[in-house]
């Protein structure tokens, strides 16, 4: 595990797409996910313009929540986590950015409709631990994948016409079973990807638009 408290320079704007901002204040409390290379990926990967909607989804220290807010988009970030909420708050606040932070398993506490929303899943396979909430932001259940596809069967109710989601996905959390699940309502496009000496991680853009669009 990362250190308890861990402060980071990260990413800023450049035509829509977002970079790492050295001027970013990031620390990550013991429970709480501590930014890493499955959060950079994701965070090169997506496009967010000043006034758009964004919503990050399982928002740990708040890090993607907070490029966005500097981007210029509306932010609700959410996380099935309490310290990550309160975490995500603090560092939004040391940053001087407003957040909406809410605590929600996936979309149950979370309203309305983005233009973006970005996840970085759990996904290594098996169960968290009911006592760890650190294991939660790990362990996707099964062989990896079931976080990130329940996600999937309700995150295009919560997209604006248009409006796009951004994953990380890997070799070594099912998946081929995330990918079958995306094409039953989204169009996926690869955007990048990083081979690590124990896994391949993957950054996709999803658009509505697959066999069952509107079911």
């Amino acid at each position: 595990m990362a250190s308890p408290s861990k402060t980071l320079s990260m990413m800023a704007v450049l035509c829509g797409r977002v970079r790492l901002d050295s001027s970013v204040d990031i620390v990550a409390d013991e429970e709480v996910y501590n930014p890493s290379d499955d959060s950079f990926l994701l965070l090169r990967a997506i496009e967010v313009t000043p006034g758009e909607t964004f919503l990050e989804m399982g928002t740990g220290s708040g890090i993607i929540a907070i490029h966005a807010a500097k981007a210029g988009a509306k932010v609700t970030a959410a996380d099935i986590n309490p310290m990550a909420v309160e975490c995500a708050k603090r560092n939004a606040e040391r940053n001087g950015l407003a957040l909406e932070v809410v605590s929600s398993d996936l979309f149950e506490n979370v309203h309305g409709a983005f233009d973006v929303i970005a996840f970085n899943p759990p996904y290594l396979p098996g169960a968290a631990s009911s006592t760890s909430w650190i294991e939660k932001a790990w362990a996707g259940g099964g062989e990896g994948s079931e976080t990130a596809v329940r996600f999937l069967e309700h995150a295009w109710r919560h997209l604006a016409p248009g409006g796009r989601v951004y994953m990380v996905l890997s070799s070594v959390g099912g998946l081929m079973s995330v990918l079958k699940a995306a094409r039953e309502r989204y169009v996926a496009e690869m955007i990048e990807e990083k081979h690590m000496f124990f896994e391949s991680m993957y950054s996709y853009r999803l658009k509505v638009g697959g066999s069952h669009p509107e079911k």
